[in-house]
């Protein structure tokens, strides 16, 4: 434990000196001052672990010392020493701040082990307070790597995400959350291998980050989605509808583990495509034969018919005002 500075304030002189021989003897730095003024005036220079004060101090009472010397220190902490104790004054000092009352005489052996007390409690505080400090900096240092490497991780920017996630098992080296994305990671890394099936035209960056359906299924481990949710132009969704899956056990093994589950938990496509906000598969994921998934198909045709004669309508209207012009 760290000796911190002690003020002894005592009008006596031979209280002054005893106890700071007794505790200079035990390594602590001692100060003395010999009334309530001299006691104020070191306390306003120098900062001390703990300041001993007699309750009858020429000028004035210890207990106004404490008050007017804690305005300055509010951590200050004080114990209080007296010939004439009574409880008044002893309620007092407590409430003036003072963390103990002694009663003279005593052997400067109490006094110290109050001290001592004082200090470990001080250092304890400080210990505690430093590792919250350290804990909330690693919190915010996981938090921001974590915040970094999503960002990285939606833009397809795979490998400086990858970076920030594993920066954050440098700090917390068993973080789950930033482990899953890791695999997350490092699986995007390899999705050019297979991200698009023979012959599929290369899809925009941002239909490119979404995730087939088949992966939200669970049934493939990784695929993003090229076609922007139109599965049925997509010929890896019609190989997996069209029993081609088959040839590959774990796929066919996947999809019959899909098919056992209770149909509460198997969420339609448009569901799992964000297109309704909640609907249950009654098709078994066989969506050309599903009465729900021609409706919808009908529906975003009419939406596409609809946008394309808006769109011609905008191109005459912009040819008729370039002919104006003219």
């Amino acid at each position: 434990m760290r000796k911190q500075p002690i003020l002894v304030a005592d009008d006596e002189a031979v209280v002054r000196e005893a106890l700071k021989d007794w505790l200079r003897e035990g390594g602590y730095e001692v100060a003395t001052a010999e009334d309530a003024e001299q006691a104020l005036e070191i306390i306003g220079r120098q900062e001390f672990g703990v300041v001993v004060l007699d309750l009858k101090l020429p000028g004035k009472d210890g207990i106004e010392v404490l008050k007017e010397a804690r305005a300055q220190r509010p951590n200050l902490k004080a114990i209080i020493i007296t010939a004439y104790p009574s409880r008044e004054t002893a309620a007092e000092a407590v409430k003036a701040g003072a963390i103990d009352y002694l009663t003279k005489p005593f052997v400067p052996s109490a006094l110290e082990q109050l001290i001592e007390g004082v200090l470990q409690e001080i250092e304890t505080k400080a210990v505690t307070e430093k590792k919250e400090v350290e804990v909330a900096k690693r919190e915010e240092e996981i938090t921001t790597h974590l915040e970094q490497g999503k960002t990285h991780f939606e833009k397809g920017d795979f490998t400086p995400a990858l970076a920030e996630f594993q920066k954050v098992l440098e700090v917390a080296p068993g973080n789950l959350t930033a482990r899953i994305w890791i695999h997350k990671a490092k699986e995007g890394l390899e999705a050019p291998k297979i991200e698009a099936m023979p012959g599929e035209e290369a899809a925009p960056a941002e239909v490119k980050r979404k995730e087939c359906v088949w992966m939200k299924m669970g049934i493939v481990s990784f695929r993003l989605c090229t076609k922007d949710y139109d599965c049925l132009t997509c010929e890896f969704d019609q190989m997996m509808q069209g029993g081609g899956a088959a040839e590959s056990p774990e796929v066919a093994a996947a999809i019959e583990r899909l098919k056992a589950l209770p149909g509460i938990q198997r969420l339609c496509r448009y569901a799992l495509r964000g297109e309704v906000s909640y609907r249950l598969c009654t098709r078994l994921y066989q969506c050309v034969n599903c009465e729900f998934g021609q409706i919808m198909e009908e529906a975003f045709e009419r939406k596409m018919v609809k946008l394309e004669a808006r769109r011609e309508a905008l191109r005459k209207k912009e040819k008729k005002q370039a002919e104006a012009k003219v």
